[in-house]
C-alpha cells in the first residue's frame, strides 16, 4: 500500500477502535493513561516549581542586589524592582520553560511507563477481534517490557536528534522553516506510530530489524497513528489522555492485523 492509502486507512482504524474499546469491554483501558498523566502532572509542578524557586534564589544571592547602593550607582534607580520582584520574575519564568520541557516528552514518558499496559491492550484486542489467546508467561512479559522501553526510548533519541538537526539546518538557512515544519510533524508522528505497532511486533516474535523493515515499509500506516495520537494528546487533558493513546493502540492493532493477513507471508 502507498503513504496516503496506509494514511487513511490508519487514521480510520484508530477511531474504528472507538467502537471495539465499548464493545469488546476495553473501556477500563481508558482510564490508566489519564491517572498517570494527573500523577505525572502533579510530581512535575511540585518537582520543577522547587527548582526553580531555588535556581532563582541562587541567582539573587550571586548577583549580590542588596548590595547596591540606594543612590549614587548606575543601578540605585532599579533596585526595589532587583530586590523586590527579579527572583519572583526568574522563578515564574522558570517553571513555564521547565513545563514546557516536561511537556514535550510527556508523550514518550506515557509510552514508556504504559509499555506493559499497552502491551497488554494490544494482546487484548487481537484476541477480541480474532479470538486467538495467548497464555501468561512472565518471563516473556518482562522481556516485552523492556523491549517495549528499549524501542520508546529509541524512537525518542531519533526523533530528537532529527529535531535538533532540523533546527540547525534551519538556522542557517531560515526560508526551508517551510519544509523543515512540517516534516517534523510527519517524523514525530511516524515513531510514535512506530511505538505503538511495536507491541504487536514483540507479540508476533519479530526482530527489531523485522520491525524496522516493516514499519519503513508502512510508512503511511505509522504516520496515521501517530497523527491520531497527537491530535487528541492537544485536546483538553481528560479527553486527549482518556483517548489517545488508547485509540493509537487498538488502530495499530487492527492495522496490524490487517497486514498481517494479507502481506505478512512475503515479508522475511
Amino acid at each position: 500500500m502507498n503513504f496516503f492509502e496506509g494514511f487513511f486507512k490508519a487514521i480510520g482504524n484508530c477511531f474504528k477502535g472507538l467502537g471495539l474499546i465499548f464493545e469488546k469491554g476495553l473501556w477500563p483501558y481508558l482510564f490508566y493513561p489519564l491517572i498517570l498523566w494527573l500523577l505525572m502532572w502533579v510530581g512535575s509542578i511540585w518537582l520543577f516549581a522547587g527548582i526553580a524557586t531555588q535556581i532563582a534564589e541562587y541567582l539573587n544571592e550571586q548577583l549580590s542586589f542588596n548590595d547596591i547602593p540606594d543612590s549614587g550607582s548606575w543601578l540605585s534607580f532599579a533596585k526595589p524592582f532587583l530586590t523586590g520582584y527579579f527572583s519572583f520574575i526568574i522563578a515564574w519564568i522558570l517553571k513555564i520553560l521547565f513545563w514546557f520541557i516536561s511537556s514535550t516528552f510527556s508523550k514518550y514518558l506515557i509510552l514508556i511507563f504504559l509499555s506493559p499496559l499497552f502491551a497488554l491492550l494490544s494482546e487484548s484486542t487481537e484476541e477480541k477481534i480474532n479470538g486467538k489467546n495467548y497464555p501468561f508467561n512472565f518471563k516473556q512479559l518482562i522481556i516485552d517490557i523492556f523491549r517495549g522501553i528499549g524501542i520508546s526510548l529509541r524512537n525518542m533519541l531519533f526523533e530528537y536528534l532529527f529535531i535538533g538537526l532540523c533546527f540547525a539546518v534551519t538556522l542557517v538557512f531560515p526560508p526551508l522553516a517551510i519544509i523543515t515544519g512540517p516534516l517534523l510533524l510527519f517524523v514525530s508522528w511516524y515513531f510514535v506510530g512506530f511505538t505503538m505497532l511495536d507491541y504487536n511486533f514483540e507479540r508476533h516474535k519479530m526482530s527489531i530489524s523485522d520491525s524496522v523493515k516493516f514499519t519503513r515499509k508502512n510508512k503511511g500506516l505509522a504516520c496515521g497513528i501517530g497523527l491520531v495520537y497527537a491530535f487528541f494528546m492537544i485536546l483538553p487533558a481528560f479527553i486527549g489522555m482518556m483517548f489517545g493513546p488508547v485509540l493509537a493502540v487498538v488502530g495499530a492493532t487492527v492495522s496490524f492485523l490487517e497486514i498481517k493477513a494479507k502481506e505478512m507471508p512475503t515479508i522475511k
